[in-house]
């Protein structure tokens, strides 16, 4: 896939400036670059990433992340799995993450296409997800959800936040402790937080800030804010200590664009095409406090974008 020429005068402007530009040159990605300590997962089409330069979205500096997923679009074991992505991985080696160890994530999420869904057309979006080894299930990850599925008003108040909007679909669920505990209904299906609304914020930059410890005992917590605001502050654990002992690195960053979950799709739309999903990231950081990562707040005071 080549690259718009704004977008090569972009790359050239921040290779001369020292930032890393990795080029990847397998999986059918000639020609398009990487973010450094990331490479592709299972996403083998040429559209799947690039960099974007105005007019297209980008929240602050000269380029920001395009992920795009069509129909048919899969790699790997994806294919035979009921899922499909466009998703880049954090390189295990390059992992600073850690369990029990506090951190703060930040970055900008731009939705250009994907609206909301229900049960019959869910595909099982998720847009972001810190992971456990191979196939073992996310920490946590950042999820759409059918309009009006979930138990927000009868959950269990010390795992699930009743607050949030019926159009609040984009939600986040602790996957791996869900599984681990067998929670139910009565804890959400792990889905603990509701933060924006997928569809209500079609077209603008959400600004996310996290942070965590991924801790696997009670004193563990996840507080999340959007555009400033906090829509999550979990206390408790994230992480089962039976895979905690399996794990051999720190939890593993993806991001991105990943249908998890398309037999809901099969099941009620049988061989329909599914649509296509474009979507944005900028200014990814993660640091020791808040003021290392949160885009508005860095914005305020001047500090210069990472691009």
């Amino acid at each position: 896939m080549r690259h718009s020429l704004a977008c090569l005068i972009a790359m050239s402007f921040l290779a001369a400036c020292g930032q890393v530009i990795v080029i990847n040159v397998g999986g059918g990605t000639v020609g398009n670059s990487i973010p450094a300590d990331y490479e592709l997962l299972y996403s083998p089409a040429a559209h799947a990433f690039r960099y974007s330069t105005a007019p297209e979205p980008v929240r602050r500096g000269a380029v920001s992340e395009r992920y795009e997923l069509r129909n048919g679009d899969c790699g790997g074991s994806d294919c035979g799995n009921f899922r499909a992505r466009a998703e880049i991985t954090q390189i295990k080696e390059r992992v600073t993450a850690r369990l029990n160890r506090d951190i703060w994530l930040g970055w900008s999420f731009y939705n250009d296409n994907i609206r909301s869904v229900s049960r019959e057309t869910s595909l099982g979006t998720v847009i972001g997800q810190w992971k456990l080894d191979g196939e073992q299930p996310a920490i946590f990850r950042i999820l759409q959800t059918p309009m009006g599925e979930g138990s927000w008003t009868t959950c269990n108040p010390a795992v699930c936040n009743r607050g949030g909007l019926p159009s609040d679909d984009v939600v986040v669920q602790l996957d791996e402790i869900r599984q681990s505990a067998n929670w139910t209904e009565t804890q959400n299906n792990g889905n603990i937080c509701r933060l924006w609304g997928m569809e209500a914020q079609m077209g603008r930059w959400v600004d996310i800030v996290v942070n965590t410890n991924f801790g696997t005992d009670g004193y563990g917590y996840l507080r999340i804010w959007v555009n400033g605001e906090m829509r999550c502050n979990y206390t408790g654990q994230l992480v089962s200590a039976e895979r905690a002992r399996t794990l051999v690195v720190g939890p593993t960053h993806r991001r991105g664009i990943f249908e998890s979950f398309t037999q809901r799709w099969t099941q009620y739309q049988g061989a329909a095409p599914k649509p296509t999903l474009i979507a944005h990231y900028d200014e990814f950081l993660s640091g020791l406090s808040r003021a290392d990562v949160d885009t508005r707040l860095r914005e305020a005071s001047g500090i210069a974008p990472v691009n």
